[in-house]
């Protein structure tokens, strides 16, 4: 099983959308605070984030850390 990694792309044109729905999977983007998550895999995620950063219209790359994250419930309250 091919293990994916989100990424979060601020970006300045909703133009930009088309070339990172070609670089993974665009799960979601939000139109007015403009950024989008892309997933991609693990093992091609830094040749992926330093492509994404060299396009011109992207402000910021981050990995998501949600994924990361453990949460746990306390359900005996």
């Amino acid at each position: 099983m091919i293990t994916r990694e989100p990424i979060v792309i601020y970006y300045r044109s909703p133009k930009l959308l088309k070339l990172l729905r070609k670089m993974g999977n665009m799960t979601y983007y939000h139109k007015k605070r403009h950024y989008a998550i892309v997933y991609v895999d693990t093992d091609k995620k830094a040749t992926i984030m330093k492509d994404i950063r060299n396009l011109r219209g992207v402000k910021y790359v981050d990995e998501s850390h949600l994924d990361r994250d453990m949460y746990t419930f306390d359900l005996n309250v």
